[in-house]
């Protein structure tokens, strides 16, 4: 995808996310719907002109670090899209794209990068089964990073004396509560299946220790250490609300830092990815 379409795609997200903003500030129906409209045709739109990045590739995958943003983006906007649509949760789209929108930047801003050489040399099968289940774990993982920022706001709601207007448009604290669980727990699972495809990959390259020596891999299996213990929190009842919300919004920007180690990292083999 060149950069003036990416650009085209990041305002499109930026115009749905102003009306978005202004609708919940205002309280105005009129242009909630306008809102969803603007948003729903920069998803086609994205959605029409991604395969355009992959097609001009030889071998039609993922190679660099923009183009994983440009399909991360997408596929969190659509999810969370069909989400707010399907679920009746109002305004989870407000909370998502400011994420899309800095993934969408910063994939403009990486548009020129190259393809590392060492991907380019190994792409069997096993790499297809990596790359699907990191980008899903991450995506369901961005939308449970949504959901969290939902329930703090609403739970910080309920606990003023005077709660606000966002209190009244905002779903239910067990209606959040379900779809942080369920989206964190999809995207532990596929994160860390990911992982371990990764590791498969790499042992059949002969590749193995390399990949060990990797940080973007050390720090990948940090984090996955690190949701799966607030998952097991969760499932224990040993923490639950707000202290899990706001243990997922860390650990996401750790993940986020993790993603983004690649582009200085001296060495290794997901640099550039």
């Amino acid at each position: 995808m060149t950069t003036y379409l990416l650009l085209t795609v990041f305002f499109g997200y930026l115009a749905g996310a102003v009306l978005y903003f202004l609708s919940f500030e205002l309280q105005s129906e009129a242009l909630y719907r306008p809102a969803k409209l603007v948003v729903f045709g920069s998803i086609l739109f994205h959605g029409a002109l991604l395969p355009s990045s992959f097609i001009q590739n030889p071998h039609f995958s993922i190679t660099t670090l923009a183009e994983y943003l440009e399909v991360v983006s997408f596929l969190m906007i659509a999810i969370s899209f069909a989400v707010e649509w399907r679920a009746k949760t109002r305004f989870l789209l407000l909370f998502s794209l400011p994420i899309v929108l800095v993934f969408c930047f910063l994939a403009v801003l990486l548009a020129h990068q190259k393809q590392p050489a060492a991907l380019m040399t190994h792409l069997p099968g096993w790499l297809w089964i990596h790359t699907g289940l990191i980008l899903s774990g991450f995506t369901s993982l961005i939308v449970s990073v949504s959901s969290a920022l939902m329930y703090l706001l609403q739970s910080a709601q309920l606990k003023s004396k005077h709660p606000g207007p966002a209190f009244l448009k905002l779903p239910s604290l067990d209606t959040l509560d379900r779809l942080h669980f369920v989206s964190l727990s999809a995207g532990v699972v596929l994160f860390s299946l990911g992982i371990a495809s990764g590791f498969i990959w790499a042992r059949q390259m002969k590749e193995f220790l390399e990949i060990l020596k990797d940080p973007k891999v050390s720090l990948s299996f940090l984090t996955c250490l690190m949701y799966w213990t607030i998952l097991s929190f969760r499932l224990s009842a040993l923490r639950r609300g707000q202290k899990i919300a706001m243990g997922t919004v860390f650990i996401f920007i750790f993940l986020f830092i993790t993603l983004l180690s690649s582009i200085y990292a001296p060495s290794g083999f997901h640099r550039g990815f």
